[in-house]
């Protein structure tokens, strides 16, 4: 085996072209220089480096093998250094979310706003595909994190679990169901015709869950993608909604919504940010980790 000590010495070598200089840029004393040299050159069977006119100069063999060591030698450099610096203000990153629509709905706003004066070279990105694929995508490193819904999905152990957000349903309905009353009862969910975003794409959901562990189900007229498309499916119908609070008090400012409480003991909504152990040490992660659990929403 080749010491690395060793070979750290040839492009040093190559450059100063003098045993003395070369010493002195490596730290070493001209005596510990040369007999390392000559260890190398025995370990290698190859001169290495011939006296000339012009200083020493490398063999065909070391002057093969001097871009080689460089790149071995810098890659090392960074592997040992530890994770790079990251500074908001001055680099430029592109972080890479997988998300619910809640968190598009609402932090994505807010975000964007912060970064463009914080982090005026930051973008985010965000994946809305299914909670499998997020969570593979976020193993195999193309995700930087995962923006998930608590206790209706299950989330693995490689993960880490950082509470963003707590909210609780209510229901929404158009301005014109003057009919409804301000907190509704199980009987209006259970014979109100509902719009319906389900809170993961295997379908599974706070309200239906809740309603079937009372042997009751809601019906369900229409599904949707969007909270956005939601309200405006509500306002033409007339069907109630149940959604986030913070949701309906944003649809509310943009359409003629009106806004119910649910009977008690309705589930609350939480949101998890999930970040994967192999690479949520970066220093750009955990920026992007403050951030997110610091934004006001």
């Amino acid at each position: 085996m080749i010491d690395l000590n060793l070979l750290r010495l040839v492009p040093i070598l190559a450059k100063e072209k003098s045993v003395t200089r070369a010493a002195l840029k490596a730290n070493l004393s001209q005596s510990a220089f040369s007999h390392a040299l000559n260890r190398l050159r025995e370990q290698l069977n190859d001169e290495m480096f011939i006296r000339t006119r012009n200083g020493m100069e490398p063999t065909p063999y070391a002057a093969m093998m001097i871009p080689v060591i460089e790149s071995a030698l810098s890659k090392l450099d960074t592997a040992t250094r530890g994770p790079s610096h990251f500074d908001p203000l001055r680099d430029a990153h592109t972080f890479y979310i997988g998300a619910v629509d809640y968190f598009e709905f609402m932090f994505m706003p807010v975000l964007t706003a912060r970064f463009k004066t914080i982090a005026p070279n930051v973008r985010l990105s965000v994946d809305i595909l299914s909670e499998t694929i997020k969570v593979e995508r976020v193993e195999q490193g193309q995700l930087d994190a995962f923006i998930g819904v608590d206790n209706v999905q299950h989330i693995p152990h490689s993960f880490n679990k950082h509470k963003l957000i707590s909210d609780h349903f209510v229901a929404i309905a158009s301005v014109e169901r003057t009919d409804l009353p301000e907190q509704l009862t199980i009987r209006h969910l259970v014979s109100e015709a509902q719009i319906h975003l389900p809170a993961v794409s295997s379908g599974a959901d706070h309200i239906d869950s809740w309603l079937l562990e009372q042997h009751l189900y809601r019906p369900l007229a229409t599904v949707v993608q969007s909270y956005a498309v939601g309200g405006r499916v509500a306002v033409a119908t007339g069907y109630l909604m149940c959604v986030p609070f913070r949701i309906a008090r944003e649809l509310a400012t943009m359409l003629p919504l009106r806004i119910m409480q649910l009977p008690e003991g309705a589930p609350s909504y939480d949101l998890l940010l999930l970040t994967h152990r192999l690479f949520d040490y970066q220093p750009a992660v955990q920026w992007l980790i403050t951030e997110l659990k610091a934004a006001k929403i």
